[in-house]
């Protein structure tokens, strides 16, 4: 474990989980069956373990290690040079390959994978917006999760639900990104499928449930076209639980509480 610190003065310090060597080998293994957006990374790490154990190096007389042999080095380098452009953030870095049918990974998209994706790569919120047929705001539950590998996206969608959207970069030296969002209605599923398994976003997820539990309990009226106003409470309550959220989703320090 290593602090890696604050890339920006507000921003919350950032922490890395490290394995080398055999560790990392053992760990690959772990988890080589379950890859996606990694699984090319994580076959290429293996054969160069597996390189690494089948050689023996040399020694001289007094036992130290002799070089490598040119030929050994040039192998080793081409392992390198493959995984640096695998892990590329640029559009060169993105596989040729055809993003694999979804119905072969289905298999492999259990909630346990979705929960830790959406801890690393996804956002819940609740957003607010003021539509012109109604005097107050109203609120939505909102659950996205982000990657440049449209292929993992579709296969989660493809057994959760949700819609994709594209994303072009922002830069020319960047990949393009896709969105997989859940929308109102399409929460309610999902949560009930990976709530149980979220650790770094599992604060987000009570309050999405507590959101939606009121929701339920308190259905707006309309007269004819238009929705007529939320109760005060109503809005009160549902505007605290998205500032609850909001704040939790901060990139920064938490604000400290008025004394």
């Amino acid at each position: 474990m290593s602090v890696l610190g604050q890339r920006q003065p507000g921003w919350k310090p950032s922490y890395a989980l490290i394995w080398t060597n055999a560790a990392a080998a053992r760990l690959i293994r772990m988890m080589e069956p379950f890859l996606i957006v990694k699984a090319r990374q994580g076959s290429t790490l293996l054969s160069f373990d597996q390189r690494i154990r089948a050689g023996r190096r040399s020694r001289d007389r007094n036992g130290r290690l002799l070089p490598l042999t040119g030929w050994e080095v040039r192998i080793r380098d081409g392992f390198y040079r493959t995984l640096k452009r695998l892990n590329r953030r640029g559009p060169l870095g993105q596989s040729r390959r055809p993003a694999q049918n979804p119905s072969k990974k289905q298999s492999r998209i259990s909630a346990e994978y979705v929960a830790g994706f959406i801890d690393g790569e996804g956002s819940l919120m609740i957003t607010k917006a003021k539509p012109a047929d109604c005097r107050t705001p109203q609120y939505h539950p909102r659950i996205s999760v982000a990657n440049t590998e449209r292929g993992v996206l579709e296969a989660i969608q493809h057994t959760y639900g949700g819609i994709i959207t594209d994303q072009p970069a922002r830069k020319p030296a960047w990949k393009d990104a896709y969105h997989l969002v859940w929308t109102d209605g399409m929460i309610e599923p999902l949560l009930s499928s990976v709530a149980a398994h979220l650790r770094v976003k599992s604060k987000q997820a009570h309050i999405l449930d507590d959101f939606i539990c009121h929701r339920k309990a308190t259905k707006q009226g309309r007269r004819g076209p238009a929705f007529l106003p939320l109760p005060p409470k109503v809005v009160a309550f549902r505007e605290s639980l998205r500032k609850e959220i909001k704040e939790l989703n901060r990139r920064g320090s938490p604000r400290l509480a008025p004394q």
